[in-house]
């Protein structure tokens, strides 16, 4: 089934198992867990999501007695791990760490029903991203930037066809009738050194990458974006703030499989809550860029579901493919 005919099924009812948490009875998290947990990483060792499982993987050890594993399974975006993740057990041994990225890679790769297959824990923190420029392009402000893609023409990196920083300049550009030049990269460390280099006009990767670039005066940042200020930043503005609509939240959580036990999943978010909520944890969280959000599985879930939609709509009017 192509993309198109995908896109035009969509809609929020397409994913009740998000929100299916029950059918087992809540006596069955009692004593819960008493065995290894394994959490999957859809991504490489050493990233934004291998911190969070690893951070967080920690204090759910010592409180549980049980072993957090941390197993990356990197591959197709992230979906390699989140389709092992969905066909998993759903007795609460096996959790998906994953990424706003979820979203985007589920629609360009065809891979929605695998979302229908896990349910919502609980979503963790926000990672906002940021729009910046090299210090050699003469904007201070977006008014400024859009005002010379208007007269100029520009280029952008992203991370790749698909992420926050490929959607969200597609956005831009719809909302504001510029035409700036995609150029993809292999990651986010690339893109910051096209741009500390003047390689391209503009960027868009996490704050937390970005920031001490900024602080050295290699790139200036313009904007970030989420919905709202981040808090790692609050003197930057949201991009919104000068073109309404253009946001979007960039953030980590954890799912399981549908179906697990709805007495679980109300175990682990609570025990995720508690982790964050320590000091040693929010402190290195902050370090990394992270806003910490710790919000429930219903909320999550509707952000899940708002995001695809985002996604799938800017994905087919721009006409983003993959590699």
């Amino acid at each position: 089934m192509s993309n198109v005919k995908i896109l035009k099924s969509l809609s929020f009812s397409l994913f009740p198992f998000l929100f299916s948490l029950g059918g087992i009875p809540a006596g069955v998290a009692q004593g819960y867990p008493t065995k290894s947990v394994r959490v999957i990483v859809p991504a490489s060792p050493g990233g934004g999501l291998d911190i969070m499982a690893r951070v967080v993987g920690q204090p759910l050890s010592a409180m549980w007695g049980q072993s957090v594993v941390v197993d990356n399974r990197p591959g197709a975006g992230v979906m390699l791990g989140t389709e092992m993740a969905s066909k998993a057990l759903a007795d609460g041994y096996t959790m998906l760490m994953v990424n706003a990225n979820l979203a985007s890679n589920a629609v360009l790769h065809d891979k929605l029903a695998v979302v229908r297959g896990l349910a919502a824990v609980i979503l963790i923190a926000d990672l906002p991203n940021a729009l910046s420029v090299p210090a050699s392009v003469p904007v201070n402000s977006m008014k400024e930037l859009l005002a010379l893609a208007r007269s100029s023409k520009l280029t952008y990196g992203s991370a790749g066809h698909g992420t926050v920083g490929n959607v969200l300049a597609e956005m831009l550009k719809m909302a504001t009738g510029t035409d700036i030049v995609h150029v993809p990269y292999k990651g986010g460390g690339p893109v910051m050194t096209a741009l500390a280099g003047g390689q391209v006009s503009m960027g868009i990767v996490s704050l937390a990458s970005t920031m001490s670039h900024a602080k050295s005066g290699r790139v200036r940042i313009l904007g970030v974006s989420s919905s709202k200020r981040s808090r790692l930043a609050p003197e930057i503005p949201t991009i919104s703030e000068t073109v309404k609509g253009v946001e979007l939240e960039s953030w980590v959580g954890l799912l399981v499989p549908a179906g697990t036990p709805q007495a679980v999943i109300k175990t682990v978010s609570a025990a995720v809550l508690k982790a964050v909520a320590m000091p040693e944890v929010q402190q290195r969280l902050v370090a990394e860029g992270y806003d910490i959000r710790g919000a429930s599985a219903a909320e999550f879930g509707k952000l899940i579901q708002s995001d695809i939609a985002t996604y799938s709509r800017v994905i087919r009017e721009a006409n983003i493919r993959m590699d």
